[in-house]
């Protein structure tokens, strides 16, 4: 049987702190269906059998791809088999590409043949980022043999959560990772070039603005199952069943070293993976983006010890490896290490959230923020003219970027309404998942109500820490299970907990009748600065991070409204709040 060849996959500089590697091996694994899936194996030495880590990537199976943030060279010299391989239907792989459904049956599958090669010792670890960190959560779940330890990074909680935040499509994932990630891989994989697909990289911008978002007849030529993941939002259809990880958590029992960063469009459902598998994983949380784990973000410098660099991304897993699959002892046991943006400096607890008290922070007429007060404030929200994205959770090459930036450019619009606190005597702690609570109303059937926390600097910058959104539509929202209606609106979890999905939630409403909109903004840890001030932002788009509504609506905000923001107290610090550099 001949070996697989090589595709070459998305091209990526090799880091500089990756080593030389070796010559590698491509072989064919098996699936139970007959499809073969290509892989490269590297070996630590030529003869033997070793515990080997394993990636399975849609993006190329070069070494040093999106998603493989590891130092492979440094692993083999630990004395590890690498293994890469291609999904079905990317690269040299057989079969079609099905975008992470049937990842669990070929995640178990190659894991089991993994472990009955010659070169294996009957062990195998997990690693990779984004698909790749969701692909291993899925194949745990299946419970396969000889799998001892997983690290998923970045990670969503299941399709519908990667195409979805508070019933509103992230267009701003979605279509640059199909248009400019995946369209060039599957052009060159099915060995014909058209122009419109060849360009579609280029054209990003123009498909982002089409409506209806439907319409992308250059993506759903490569992609079909685009049409059908906007044609069925309700995650309780069938298409989202099988990555759901809600209905597999359980079946996880494999221990998982969990990370996110706090510009990471899916930290949210990564820290949500962490709360359901709690004995069984650690969490580690940095001033990162989805793809970037650097000491500076979008004009911020955390500090010398903030990189993933400074950490040791390689280190920390061979770590983890090693304990799990050789019995050594772990250097560092703690269950959560955070970064603190605001304090630069991390923190080690026992558990997230740490304890905490949420704050109710009313917005007010005339742009306050603070107790109680009278609120009536109206604006339109145009699709023709939508609030733009500024940083915050989006994909890398979004412009202008993600992570904390400084949000000026928008101040003048009139469809942003913004409520400020008065400049904070003392530094203010918060750590957990924030949330704004408004009651709305508007003339339009179906609407959206955008979020934001922004901390605004003595010298006027305001930093962006976390938003999200809501769709406001007629008829019934789907419930989780044990889930309980509030007072009001809003969505009470069986655990007591608020349901945090990145960044929204679906609520019901519409019409004229005032509703109560509750817009998850998701968790932080951050200390605001003493002299600074807290600012939350409403709005009706925050567009192209998620897809316009496709009307104009005009949109009234009334008491109560409310910022509510889990409060941990004084910091032990009070150094400033990280500046932008000059």
């Amino acid at each position: 049987m001949n070996a697989p060849g090589r595709s070459p996959g998305v091209p990526v500089p090799v880091p500089a702190w990756a080593h030389e590697l070796p010559d590698g091996r491509d072989v064919w694994t098996p699936m139970r269906d007959g499809t073969r899936l290509a892989a490269t194996v590297w070996l630590p030495a030529p003869h033997g059998r070793h515990p080997v880590l394993l990636a399975r990537t849609p993006y190329g199976r070069a070494p040093y791809g999106p998603g493989l943030r590891l130092d492979v060279a440094r692993l083999l010299s630990a004395g590890y088999a690498v293994m890469v391989q291609d999904v079905r239907g990317t690269g040299e792989s057989e079969g079609d590409l099905r975008f992470l459904t049937g990842e669990a049956a070929d995640g178990h599958d190659t894991v089991t043949w993994t472990t009955r090669q010659p070169w294996c010792d009957g062990q195998v670890g997990m690693f990779g980022d984004s698909y790749l960190g969701i692909a291993q959560l899925l194949a745990a779940s299946e419970r396969p043999d000889g799998l001892r330890a997983i690290t998923p990074s970045v990670c969503p909680a299941g399709l519908h959560d990667v195409v979805y935040a508070g019933g509103v499509p992230r267009l701003g994932v979605i279509l640059p990772v199909l248009a400019a990630v995946m369209a060039p891989l599957h052009v060159a994989r099915r060995a014909r070039l058209h122009a419109s697909e060849a360009s579609l990289a280029a054209r990003l911008g123009e498909l982002l603005r089409r409506l209806p978002v439907e319409d992308q007849p250059e993506i759903t030529a490569l992609f079909p199952f685009y049409a059908d993941w906007l044609a069925h939002p309700d995650p309780s259809h069938e298409l989202w069943r099988e990555t759901d990880l809600e209905a597999r958590y359980d079946r996880i029992e494999v221990p998982a070293l969990l990370s996110t960063g706090w510009y990471d469009y899916f930290r949210d459902s990564t820290i949500r993976t962490y709360h359901a598998l709690r004995d069984r994983a650690r969490l580690v949380v940095g001033p990162w983006s989805h793809a970037l784990r650097e000491r500076t973000l979008a004009g911020c410098d955390y500090g010398d010890q903030a990189s993933g660099e400074a950490v040791d991304w390689t280190g920390l897993h061979l770590d983890w490896f090693g304990h799990w699959m050789r019995g050594t002892p772990l250097r560092d046991d703690a269950k959560v290490r955070v970064f603190v943006t605001g304090a630069c400096e991390w923190r080690t607890m026992a558990g997230w959230p740490p304890e905490n008290e949420t704050v109710r922070y009313h917005l007010g007429d005339g742009g306050s923020l603070g107790p109680e007060a009278a609120l009536r404030a109206c604006f339109l929200s145009d699709p023709d003219d939508p609030v733009p994205t500024m940083g915050g959770g989006v994909v890398e090459f979004l412009p202008p970027g993600p992570g904390p930036v400084d949000q000026r450019p928008l101040a003048g619009r009139s469809d942003v309404l913004r409520h400020t606190t008065g400049p904070l005597p003392a530094p203010l702690e918060v750590m957990g998942a924030a949330e704004l609570v408004v009651t709305v109303e508007s003339d339009a059937r179906s609407f959206t109500v955008t979020g934001k926390l922004v901390d605004v600097h003595p010298d006027g910058r305001e930093e962006i820490l976390v938003d999200g959104i809501a769709r406001v539509a007629d008829g019934a929202t789907q419930l989780p299970d044990g889930a309980t209606r509030l007072t009001g609106g809003g969505v009470q979890l069986a655990d007591g907990a608020a349901q945090v999905a990145d960044g929204g939630t679906e609520l019901t409403g519409g019409g004229a009748q005032p509703e109560t909109a509750r817009v998850l903004l998701g968790n932080l840890a951050h200390v605001f600065g003493a002299g600074h001030r807290v600012r939350v932002e409403v709005a009706g788009s925050n567009f192209p991070k998620f897809a316009r509504h496709a009307a104009p609506a005009r949109i009234t905000i009334s008491a109560p409204s409310y910022l509510l923001l889990p409060v941990t107290g004084r910091p032990r610090s009070s150094r400033d709040a990280v500046r932008p550099r000059s």
